[in-house]
């Protein structure tokens, strides 16, 4: 081999290893990349697990304490506003066609008890809707056009219309509506209170699922389990 001839050679290795060279690096280069992406991935997969255990675990104890609370207050599957709800929604929703029928304002509001059954975004309920609901649930219209609700004879609690006059009168008529129900216990008419309220909460129960409304305080705050307990414990 001439001289020309293993220049050309030495040439040609030095090519060889330098391009050699060049696609090891790509190729590691590569790995590493990969090796990142995939410890990345596995990170946030093990930090969505943790959470999701955490979460898992406080929905958990939240549930109990949910399931003691029921069982020492007897509340069953009361659809009472939850304290998330309430913490959600603007504690005053003023709204100047909440009509107040005069048997709740003419009372004391220390010795009344009364709840607004309505829709949230102040929807209308139509009169049928009412008058389907109030059949189902066994209310009774009064001389004063009230609705109540009788447990041996007695008046648990009555209702009142939120759109005025505040009467249920008309319901039977095609363009009657109403922004909700007004439920209240006169205390001082009544001779049990405390098993009014009962009666009051399934029947509010009721209704809530029928019509798909919100239980709110006269205050426009909603109702939550706390109040309830709140009340109970005031008509002990």
């Amino acid at each position: 081999m001439d001289a020309s001839t293993f220049r050309w050679v030495l040439v040609i290795i030095a090519l060889l290893l330098a391009l050699a060279i060049y696609f090891y690096g790509q190729h590691q280069s590569r790995l590493r990349r990969r090796s990142a992406i995939d410890t990345f991935t596995r990170e946030e997969i093990d930090s969505a697990f943790i959470e999701d255990e955490q979460l898992r675990s406080e929905l958990d104890n939240l549930n109990q304490i949910l399931r003691e609370n029921e069982a020492e207050e007897d509340l069953d599957d009361i659809l009472i506003n939850s304290a998330r709800d309430a913490q959600t929604t603007p504690f005053s929703l003023p709204d100047p066609q909440i009509h107040v029928h005069q048997a709740i304002a003419q009372r004391e509001p220390q010795r009344l008890i009364n709840y607004h059954l309505r829709h949230a975004d102040f929807r209308l309920i139509t009169g049928e809707e009412a008058a389907a609901a109030i059949e189902q649930t066994a209310f009774e219209l009064n001389a004063d056009g009230l609705l109540e609700f009788r447990e041996s004879g007695d008046v648990a609690f009555q209702m009142a219309s939120l759109t005025a006059p505040g009467d249920f009168n008309a319901i039977s008529d095609l363009e009657f509506s109403t922004l909700g129900f007004n439920c209240f216990i006169d205390l001082d008419a009544c001779e049990n209170p405390s098993l009014a309220y009962e009666i009051l909460l399934r029947k509010i129960d009721e209704l809530v699922r029928l019509l798909n409304v919100k239980v709110y305080k006269s205050s426009q705050e909603l109702l939550t389990i706390s109040d309830v307990t709140e009340i109970r414990k005031r008509l002990q």
